[in-house]
């Protein structure tokens, strides 16, 4: 524990929370689903019983490593089980939720179980939209470190824990759409919004556009960001980002409402960003808020990247911690794993992975990688379903363009087959009015990806992958195709 260890060693007396029932003993299908891994080992460290499905062959070892480093145990569900978390994974045997169903056992997914949590929590503070959350949680739990903060996240920050335990009264939640169970969705399904059942404090609002299945359009994520933002005491919106300044037009419009704080770069911001230093490691970011004005400095690439941590800032500042107390917390924040995050360099060629899954996210992702490099950016792009693939085609073409060739890999789905979609990775390939993207078919007696990317790039260039699976996998094994003779 990287960034918490010193502050909680000699923080204030550790202020203990009750744990529902529900999820006093839990047993997790599917930890590779965004935020479930954050939320098991919130749990085991809250000392809750975590039992998480044994390993499979497309299971990450290091995952697994630090759930078992938390407490919870890889195994299958204990008799004492009280209920089931499951994030819609699809590769998931069935039978587990049959059988507990069949028992009465309660199976919950993310959603509900971080609402269970943060209704115990003195003061919960959620980071919310439908893109561009990752970023902003992590670093506002770094800025809040001296308040000894707890945290259920989707993605760890660097060297650190996606579930944390503290002593303080503050919860951060991520409430990130999710991207692994929307191909198994009939046409038309509405999913139970995230913080559906939130009454935060303080609410981040990082973009409102359209995040398919969830909001399908730009209304419906404005309309449920607004729900959310109405439940709040206070909303911070990051201006410039889609919908945002909307979002925030209507809010200012109701009476009564929550209190807004806008935070972006004009000058009629309430949290103002005055300027943005790339150094070419890192951003210095300068900050002012009523009478105060401050300066920090941090290792994350891409204007986006660096707005998110000054949202990031923004939010802690509407709690009323101290403004040098925020940036003390953020000199300890390295980024987040995997945005942006250096795998390695072999042959003079740089190579970078991304989480990026959003078009927004992806085009933000591949100007940051061209800032780190002065030779061509290859990205290699494993579309997150299919069903979403297909919904934002047009838009993850236009993002794909930020990079100089791409190497379009097959469709992650956790849904067997197709079912009622049509393959996304043809339909982004309609899409574009470009020949730069090449798509890699699998097949028996082919080389892999990583062989048709080192073809590509020269000593000097940048390999940018990006995807939640076989995009996770291609880096080293291009490293070590790059270091062959």
């Amino acid at each position: 524990m990287k960034t918490t260890a010193t502050a909680k060693r000699g923080g204030a007396p550790r202020l203990p929370l009750p744990l529902p029932d529900l999820l006093s003993a839990v047993h997790v299908l599917d930890p590779h689903s965004p935020g479930v891994a954050g939320l098991a080992s919130y749990l085991a460290r809250r000392h809750a019983r975590v039992t998480v499905s044994p390993p499979h062959s497309d299971s990450r070892p290091d995952l697994l490593q630090g759930l078992e480093q938390c407490g919870a145990g890889l195994r299958t569900a204990d008799p004492g089980t009280a209920s089931l978390i499951w994030g819609g994974d699809n590769t998931v045997v069935h039978e587990a939720v049959d059988h507990a169903v069949g028992r009465g056992l309660p199976v919950l997914g993310y959603a509900r179980a971080v609402e269970l949590l943060a209704a115990l929590a003195p003061t919960t503070v959620a980071v919310a939209g439908s893109h561009s959350t990752t970023m902003a949680a992590a670093a506002l739990t770094c800025a809040l470190v001296s308040r000894d903060p707890r945290w259920i996240l989707a993605e760890a920050p660097k060297g650190d824990a996606a579930g944390y335990d503290g002593g303080g009264e503050l919860l951060v939640v991520d409430l990130c759409p999710d991207s692994s169970s929307h191909d198994a969705s009939p046409p038309g399904w509405r999913f139970r919004s995230l913080g559906e059942g939130l009454n935060p404090t303080v609410t981040l609002v990082t973009a409102a556009d359209a995040a398919p299945p969830y909001w399908w359009n730009q209304p419906d994520a404005l309309s449920h960001m607004q729900a959310l933002a109405l439940r709040s005491d206070t909303v911070v919106v990051w201006a410039g980002q889609p919908g945002c300044q909307q979002l925030a037009d209507r809010l200012r419009r109701r009476r009564p409402g929550p209190k807004v704080v806008t935070v972006g770069r004009g000058a009629d911001m309430d949290v103002q960003v005055l300027g943005r230093f790339w150094t070419g490691e890192d951003h210095r970011v300068t900050v002012r808020a009523g009478d105060e004005q401050h300066t920090f400095t941090v290792p994350v690439t891409g204007t986006n990247s660096a707005m998110a941590v000054a949202a990031a800032w923004a939010a802690g500042w509407t709690i009323g911690i101290p403004g040098h107390e925020l940036v003390d917390g953020l000199g300890a924040f390295a980024g987040v794993e995997r945005s942006l995050s250096r795998l390695g360099t072999s042959g003079g060629i740089d190579v970078l992975e991304s989480r990026a899954v959003h078009p927004k996210e992806i085009e933000a992702d591949l100007q940051g990688a061209r800032m780190l490099t002065e030779g061509a950016v290859v990205a290699v792009y494993e579309p997150s379903g299919h069903l979403r693939s297909n919904a934002l085609a047009g838009l993850i073409a236009d993002a794909l363009t930020a990079a100089d060739r791409t190497v379009l890999l097959p469709v992650h789905s956790t849904f067997p087959g197709h079912h009622h979609h049509a393959d996304g990775a043809e339909s982004i390939l309609n899409a574009g009015s470009t020949d730069t993207v090449i798509r890699h078919e699998p097949g028996l007696g082919q080389p892999g990806p990583e062989a048709l990317v080192a073809s590509l790039v020269q000593r000097g260039d940048l390999v940018l992958t990006i995807g939640p699976h076989a995009a996770r996998r291609i880096g080293p094994l291009l490293l070590a195709t790059l270091d062959r003779p």
